[in-house]
Order: structure tokens, then C-alpha cells, then sequence
């Protein structure tokens, strides 16, 4: 009876295994390069262009009005009078802040005086010397008294000059930093003035670029306070000595009538060279970088036809409008992957559909997901 009991689970052993392999021999096998039981990769391909590449110079600067002051004090003393207020527009030689020149006023009157009587005393000497009734030592120390008289009354109107702190130039006041009544030191910041109907853009460059920078070269120049306009200036000097950094610093002149510039804002600067240059180019988004450098996607029919990508390194180069420039790695007329790399490896088979079918794709699947 045990012998039959074993033949009998020994029997059933042997069908299940059989059955197995059956089921196995029976479906389908994957093929890993996108064949057999899942769908071929859907890529958007573009071919290498060769195109006139803009060259171009790229750094970054900072605007700096064409006049502009920290308005300060030649001299210390007590705030008597603010004659201006913040963000006002100002006239040269307009009086901004009186300090205390009482003493200097009293001052003047006094060697007001003393020059009145030291011309009055050479004007005699001299009648005097004509009368042969003074003689030249005289004369001589008449007119000494009298220049010195008129140095002090000179000096004197200088200091309360001084104490009258005035516009240089035409332009707009900041914000005050001083109040009536406040004890000014010498040097101490009243407020900022700023003429800023033109700016200039003050910016660094690679020493290489030297031998092409001339004075006259057009210059894009973007900020962040207005990213979807660029300003058009022109360089208009070149530093003589290159720093220590192995940069030189570059100036160009930037027109502001619209007054939507402000000194002192960030700026990402573009020098245009003289001549286009012939490159390759593709869509920045067709390389993918990483730490071991820059690749792309290049597909291409196989020994049966069947479209297959393989990774590219490459070199690239300057970039603008969305391109950027292959300086190795490519052919011009290679079929590059632009979207739908992050899915694909070597080998894969691949079928090309628009880009904007792509991307009409991946969005109804994101939608069907979230539901």
C-alpha cells in the first residue's frame, strides 16, 4: 500500500513540473531592446544642423550711472537747513544742506573790513609815492598788507562755501541719511545723487578676448528686472592691465531715456564679435550632461533597418537661442534624440514621432496616472 502511495505522488510530480515548462515554452519571451512584449521607445529626433554661429563674448557686470555721488560735507558742523527731500530731481549748484556759518559770517565781516582799509591805505601810498613823500619800502608793504588782507577774506568765503553743500551736477536725490539739528561730520554720507540718463555697465572677460575687443563692439545686455527685453549698448573702454584673475574689465555705455535702469543692478553681458563662424549645432536639449561630460542619443537604422540609438559623447561649444555648438562627436546630418532620452540606452529600438506629439503624450499619461 505505501509502495502505491508513492508511485502515485511521485506520478503527480512529475505533471506538475510538466506543466510548468509547458506554460513557460508557451509565452511569450521580452526582448530587451524594446522588442517581443513591450512597445518601442517614441523619441523626437532632429538632425545636426550646420549653422552660423553668433560668436560672442559672455560675462557678467554691474550698472554704474555715468554721474553719481555720495553727497557729503567738506567740513564738520551742525545741520541748520535740509533743502531737499528723498527722490527729488535737483539742478546744479542747487543748495541741498546748510550747515551752521555764523561764526564764518562774522568772520567776514570783520576781514571785509580790513582789506577795505588795506586798499585804501595802498591807493594812498601810492599818491603818496607819485609826491616823492613815501618811499618804495612803503609801497611794498602796503601791498603786502593788502594781499594778505584779501587772502584771509578769500579763505574765509571758502569755508562758508563749504558749509553750503550744493548739487555738482543735475540728477536725482536718494534717500536723506541727515536730520536738521544733527552734529555732520566731515565725510559723512548725506545722501546718494545719481544722474542716470545714460549708464554705464562695467564688466569682466577671459584675458583671451583682449585681441578681439576694440572699442565700438555691440553689446546685449540682460537683468533680471526685465528678463524678456534686452538692452543694446556699446563698448566704450578696455582696462590697459589685466588683474590678477587673468581677467580684464570692459565698460560699455548703455542709453536710458526710459529710465528702467538703475545703477547698481546685475547684469548679464554678451560682446558680439566682429563675424559669424560656421559650427554644428543641435537643440540644448538634446545633450544630457554628467560628471563623466556631455552625450547625445544618435539613431540610426541597423543591418535590418530597424532604428536604434546609441550614446554619443561630444564636445560643445557656445550656445544661443536654444542652440548649442558641437566642437566634436558629430556629423552634420546625424539624427539626434531631443526628447525621450531619459527612457532610452544603448541599443534600443526607437520609432521618431513630432515633439509635440511627445509631450501631447507624456501629458495624458501624468493625467491618467492621477486619476
Amino acid at each position: 500500500m505505501r509502495t502505491k502511495v508513492k508511485w502515485l505522488a511521485g506520478l503527480a510530480t512529475l505533471a506538475a513540473v510538466a506543466g510548468i515548462i509547458w506554460l513557460a515554452g508557451s509565452k511569450p519571451a521580452v526582448a530587451a531592446d524594446g522588442g517581443g512584449g513591450w512597445p518601442v521607445t517614441q523619441v523626437a529626433l532632429t538632425a545636426v544642423e550646420r549653422l552660423n554661429a553668433p560668436r560672442a563674448f559672455h560675462g557678467v557686470g554691474e550698472f554704474e550711472a555715468v554721474r553719481q555721488v555720495v553727497l557729503a560735507s567738506e567740513t564738520a558742523g551742525r545741520i541748520t537747513h535740509i533743502a531737499f527731500t528723498s527722490g527729488q530731481a535737483v539742478k546744479k549748484g542747487e543748495l541741498l544742506v546748510q550747515l551752521n556759518d555764523a561764526p564764518e559770517q562774522a568772520d567776514r565781516l570783520r576781514l571785509q573790513a580790513q582789506w577795505r582799509n588795506a586798499e585804501k591805505v595802498l591807493a594812498r601810498t601810492h599818491q603818496l609815492l607819485s609826491e616823492q613823500v613815501a618811499t618804495q619800502e612803503q609801497l611794498d608793504n602796503a601791498q603786502a598788507d593788502h594781499d594778505m588782507a584779501l587772502g584771509d577774506l578769500r579763505r574765509i568765503e571758502a569755508v562758508i562755501a563749504q558749509k553750503a553743500i550744493r548739487a555738482p551736477f543735475p540728477g536725482v536725490v536718494g534717500v536723506r541719511r541727515v536730520h536738521e539739528g544733527q552734529y555732520l561730520n566731515a565725510g559723512e554720507g548725506i545722501a546718494n545723487l545719481v544722474d542716470a540718463t545714460a549708464l554705464h555697465v562695467n564688466f569682466a572677460l577671459d584675458e583671451q578676448a583682449v585681441p578681439l575687443l576694440s572699442p565700438g563692439l555691440p553689446v546685449e545686455v540682460e537683468i533680471s528686472a526685465w528678463p524678456e527685453r534686452v538692452f543694446v549698448a556699446e563698448v566704450t573702454a578696455i582696462d590697459p592691465l589685466v588683474s590678477d584673475s587673468r581677467t580684464v574689465w570692459v565698460q560699455a555705455r548703455v542709453p536710458n531715456d526710459e529710465g528702467a535702469l538703475q545703477a547698481g543692478m546685475f547684469a548679464k553681458v554678451r560682446v558680439k564679435r566682429a563675424q559669424a563662424t560656421p559650427v554644428l549645432a543641435v537643440p540644448e536639449t538634446a545633450v544630457t550632461y554628467t560628471a563623466y561630460g556631455q552625450s547625445v542619443f544618435v539613431a540610426a537604422p541597423d543591418e535590418t533597418q530597424t532604428l536604434r540609438v546609441r550614446r554619443v559623447a561630444v564636445k560643445t561649444g557656445e550656445r544661443w537661442d536654444g542652440k548649442v555648438e558641437i566642437a566634436s562627436g558629430l556629423q552634420a546630418g546625424d539624427q539626434v534624440v531631443v526628447s525621450g532620452q531619459i527612457k532610452l540606452s544603448d541599443g534600443m529600438q526607437v520609432v521618431p514621432v513630432a515633439q509635440n506629439a511627445l509631450n501631447e503624450s507624456a501629458t495624458a499619461n501624468s493625467e491618467e496616472s492621477a486619476r
